[in-house]
């Protein structure tokens, strides 16, 4: 009796899972700041969930809220963020392919580059980068935090504040104005980024990694890389 009881059991947790998995149709992201690295993870991602039989979605968010929202399930994750984001934000679930890296970058007019002989420092707290690396790197000095890389970048040419970290493919479109006022430029640190999704639909957690990991094997991860000018 224990045996049938069981078995039944199993059955109908397979009948779940099953149940489940067929229910995920559409996946949700709020809608990334427009840079060729975005564009290369939607295509990526939009791809790798199509393979799954999922319609990827993008809506307008607030980028400020968008890691709270997607902890909290009310987008279904993240796009493209670095490792490191379990114990802020324990409900999202990291799959372990990365997409890509960038560098993190010291800015200044200084020909000293060291950071913690810069009295101010500001970051862009809207993404995590700059913070995360803060936590193996303490900054001993004034530190700032603004919302926008173009306010970050407007303290800094103004002077306002010593030094800037700033994540490299955020000063793309700066770079010219950048060098031709003499600031300088050094690589603290690399990191990759990963796709994340909420612990709701952690059961595609293995298709997406095996379908990664097929893209990234053919060669079809390089190819979009490429046709990003990444």
């Amino acid at each position: 009796m224990n045996l049938f009881f069981a078995q039944r059991c199993l059955l109908l947790l397979m009948l779940f899972s099953s149940m489940l998995h067929a229910s995920t149709d559409k996946i949700t992201f709020n809608r990334p700041a427009d840079t060729p690295q975005s564009r290369y993870i939607v295509e990526l991602m939009t791809l790798a969930y199509k393979k799954l039989g999922i319609n990827l979605e993008l809506i307008e968010f607030n980028q400020d809220g968008a890691l709270v929202a997607a902890n909290e399930g009310l987008l279904d994750g993240q796009l493209g963020k670095i490792s490191g984001l379990k114990q802020m934000y324990p409900n999202l679930h990291r799959i372990p392919v990365p997409l890509f890296e960038f560098k993190l970058k010291l800015i200044s007019f200084s020909n000293n580059q060291v950071l913690n002989d810069m009295p101010t420092l500001v970051i862009h707290s809207t993404y995590p980068a700059a913070s995360q690396y803060l936590k193996t790197a303490p900054y001993k000095g004034q530190l700032f935090k603004v919302k926008s890389v173009s306010t970050l970048l407007n303290l800094l040419m103004q002077k306002q504040v010593a030094a800037a970290l700033v994540i490299d493919f955020y000063l793309d479109p700066y770079l010219q104005k950048l060098q031709t006022a003499g600031v300088k430029m050094t690589t603290v640190d690399s990191q990759f980024v990963y796709h994340y999704i909420n612990k709701k639909h952690q059961h595609l957690i293995p298709e997406l990694t095996a379908t990664l990991e097929q893209f990234k094997v053919s060669g079809k991860m390089q190819t979009l890389l490429s046709k990003h000018g990444l």
